[in-house]
């Protein structure tokens, strides 16, 4: 398997997940790794935020100690694809450094996570939840036999899409005016036949909905999207591929 599409395969498992063990220094216990179970949201470019109790063990370990380690492997699909093997799914781990995000990326953070994980705004009453960003230094990701890499921060990291200030505009536009084509694609891609889909946000390799009340749902890109116009041209290829698998006489849907 080509390098690149192994790298495209572990950002998508990244973006696919929310669940990851985070690894962390211990305070208490010095020398020894600690590991704990949290949510996470990835950033259009590549890298981890998190929303974190100070009171937390995981958040204490990283105030006294910066590095840590987020890993995240493949659900049910890599279960059963792993049953008489359960190291043959893939995984990946995420190295580096963790740091309170300031004040400047907060708001468009704090939004877009919260947009993932609605529940968790419940915790802003609370004086003792921040959020923190793990910034990305190396990748490790294991695909399958033959395919295992380390990957560097140069070439994990995306580059900042001419589209991001108007991610807005483009998500009310699909969910004001496209959500037939978004029912589609969660047939075709998840198996789920739902009366309300939602787009929340977009990647430029990807975009994540909700269909009805599932988890968030994300929809890779054959492509990097970096422009508004290859974001168009990505769901319209998304659009007619479920159309085509689901009903090949269906009247065409353009995005």
């Amino acid at each position: 398997m080509q390098r690149k599409q192994s790298i495209a395969n572990a950002r998508s498992l990244l973006r696919s997940s929310e669940l990851g063990v985070l690894s962390t220094h211990s305070k208490s216990n010095p020398g020894f790794p600690f590991g704990s179970v949290s949510t996470y949201m990835s950033t259009v470019h590549g890298e981890v935020i998190f929303y974190i109790s100070d009171l937390a063990q995981h958040t204490k370990n990283i105030l006294a100690n910066p590095r840590m380690c987020l890993t995240v492997y493949s659900g049910a699909e890599g279960q059963q694809a792993s049953e008489e093997d359960p190291n043959a799914g893939a995984r990946l781990s995420l190295l580096g450094e963790a740091e309170a995000l300031n004040a400047d990326m907060l708001a468009t953070v704090s939004e877009r996570f919260f947009s993932l994980y609605p529940q968790s705004r419940r915790y802003q009453n609370t004086h003792d939840f921040a959020f923190y960003i793990l910034r990305c230094q190396r990748v490790r990701f294991i695909g399958g036999f033959g395919d295992i890499h380390w990957i560097s921060r140069e070439e994990w990291m995306l580059d900042t899409p001419e589209w991001l200030p108007s991610e807005h505009s483009m998500i009310e536009h699909m969910n004001d005016d496209h959500m037939d084509a978004m029912q589609l694609i969660c047939r075709q891609q998840f198996g789920i036949n739902a009366e309300k889909v939602r787009m929340l946000g977009v990647h430029p390799d990807g975009c994540f909905v909700r269909a009805d009340n599932s988890k968030p749902l994300f929809v890779p890109f054959d492509v990097i999207a970096s422009s508004g116009r290859e974001v168009r041209q990505q769901l319209v290829a998304l659009t007619q591929a479920a159309r085509a698998a689901l009903s090949p006489a269906a009247e065409s849907l353009v995005v």
